[in-house]
C-alpha cells in the first residue's frame, strides 16, 4: 500500500534548533524510497521568541493552525485509499484535535498520526506549568495522547516521567524511546578569543527560571580566575552561538528540566567539557566525572578537569562518540516505527 507522510515542523526560529531539524527531518525521509513526504509549513515567521519561552506564544498557534489549514485541504480529498501518517516534530500541537475530529468522524482506517513529545504540563518545572496552565493542559494532554498512535520520546528519563506521571492511560506501547536527532554540521572553526590561556566557562540555556542561570552568577564568583558567558547575553545568531562554543573550555548546567539536553549536546560537539547536575536525562548522556551532586563538587569537578587535560578530553571524545552516535540513530528509529503503523 502507497505511503504519504505529512511532515509537520516546528515553526523555524533560528535561534533554536526547528530549522535544522525541518533540513534534516526532510534528508531523511527523502532517502526512504517506500515513504512519499509532503511538507507542511505554516508560511512566514519574525523567527524569534517575542512573547514566551519555548516558542513565542501567539506567533506559534498562528504557525499551527496555517498548518491545520493546510493539512485539512489535503484531508478534504483524501480517500482513505492508501496510509497517511502525519508526523509533527512537536506533539504538543492543538491540531491533534481537528485531526481526530475529521478521522473518527470519516470512520478512516489508514490515517496514523505520530511525532515527538518534548515536554508538557505534567513536568513542574515545564512553562506549561509555571503559567499555570496543568489545571486546564492536563486533560487535553490525555486526551491527545489517546488520538496519538506512536510517541516519539528522546530519553528513557522522559518515558519514565510520563509513566509517572500516568499522562497516557489506554496504552502505554505508543511511548518510544527513540532520541532525538542530532549531527554534527553546524561546527566552527575554532575561534581565537581575547586572551586564550583564561579557560571560558559558558552557560548555553535560555535565561528562564528552570535553567537557574543564578547558580552560574554564583560560580562566577567561586572561579573568579575564569572567564564566565552567557551565551544569551553575548549572542545574535545561531553561528555567533556555536563560534562561542567553539572557543569554551567548559559548559555548564544547572537545570531543573531536560528531556533531552540539546544545549549541553552541542557544546559538547563543539568541544567544550560539560558539567551537569546528577539527574534528569543528563545521566543518559554524561559519565560520572562529568556530573555532580552539588554545588561544591561542580567547582571541585570544573578546577580538576580544567588541571587533567588529557583524562579530560578523553572522557569528552567518548561522551561526544556516544551523543552524535544517538543523534544520528534517532531519525532511522522513527522512521522504523512509522513503518509499523
Amino acid at each position: 500500500m502507497r505511503t504519504v507522510i505529512l511532515n509537520i515542523p516546528i515553526e523555524p526560529i533560528e535561534d533554536r534548533y526547528s530549522v535544522q531539524w525541518d533540513k534534516w527531518f526532510q534528508s531523511a525521509f527523502h532517502e526512504n524510497p517506500d515513504l512519499e513526504l509532503i511538507s507542511v509549513h505554516g508560511g512566514v515567521t519574525s523567527g524569534s521568541i517575542r512573547q514566551g519561552s519555548f516558542l513565542d506564544v501567539i506567533e506559534t498557534n498562528l504557525y499551527k493552525n496555517k498548518q491545520l489549514d493546510k493539512i485539512l485541504h489535503y484531508l478534504n480529498t483524501y480517500k482513505d485509499d492508501h496510509k497517511l501518517i502525519l508526523f509533527f516534530h512537536d506533539l504538543w500541537n492543538p491540531a491533534l484535535t481537528s485531526i481526530a475530529y475529521v478521522r473518527d468522524g470519516m470512520g478512516w482506517k489508514n490515517l496514523r498520526i505520530c511525532g515527538c513529545l518534548h515536554s508538557g504540563s505534567y513536568d513542574k518545572f515545564d512553562f506549561l506549568n509555571k503559567q499555570g496552565m496543568t489545571k486546564w493542559a492536563a486533560r487535553i494532554e490525555e486526551g491527545w495522547c489517546k488520538i496519538v498512535d506512536k510517541i516519539f520520546v528522546a530519553t528513557h528519563y522522559h518515558d519514565i516521567l510520563l509513566r509517572s506521571k500516568r499522562v497516557l492511560l489506554d496504552d502505554w506501547d505508543k511511548i518510544v524511546v527513540t532520541g532525538f536527532p542530532l549531527y554534527d554540521d553546524f561546527q566552527q572553526p575554532h575561534n581565537i578569543m581575547d586572551d586564550e590561556s583564561i579557560p571560558i566557562i559558558v552557560f548555553p540555556h535560555r535565561l528562564d527560571s528552570e535553567k537557574n542561570p543564578q547558580m552560574f552568577d554564583e560560580l562566577k564568583s567561586r572561579l573568579p580566575s575564569y572567564r564566565f558567558i552567557k551565551t544569551k547575553e553575548n549572542c545574535k545568531t545561531k553561528e555567533s552561538y556555536y563560534r562561542l562554543l567553539k572557543s569554551s573550555d567548559v559548559a555548564v548546567s544547572f537545570a531543573d528540566q531536560e528531556t533531552w539536553g540539546i544545549a549541553m549536546q552541542e557544546a559538547v560537539i563543539c568541544g567544550a567539557l560539560p558539567m551537569c547536575p546528577n539527574r534528569l536525562s543528563y545521566t543518559e548522556m554524561y559519565p560520572s566525572a562529568f556530573l555532580f551532586e552539588n554545588f561544591e563538587e561542580c567547582v571541585n569537578k570544573i578546577k580538576w578537569l580544567l588541571a587533567h587535560e588529557n583524562q579530560a578530553n578523553e572522557f569528552l571524545q567518548n561522551t561526544k562518540n556516544t551523543i552524535l552516535r544517538k543523534g544520528r540513530e534517532a531519525i532511522p528509529n522513527m522512521i522504523k516505527e512509522i513503518e509499523k503503523l
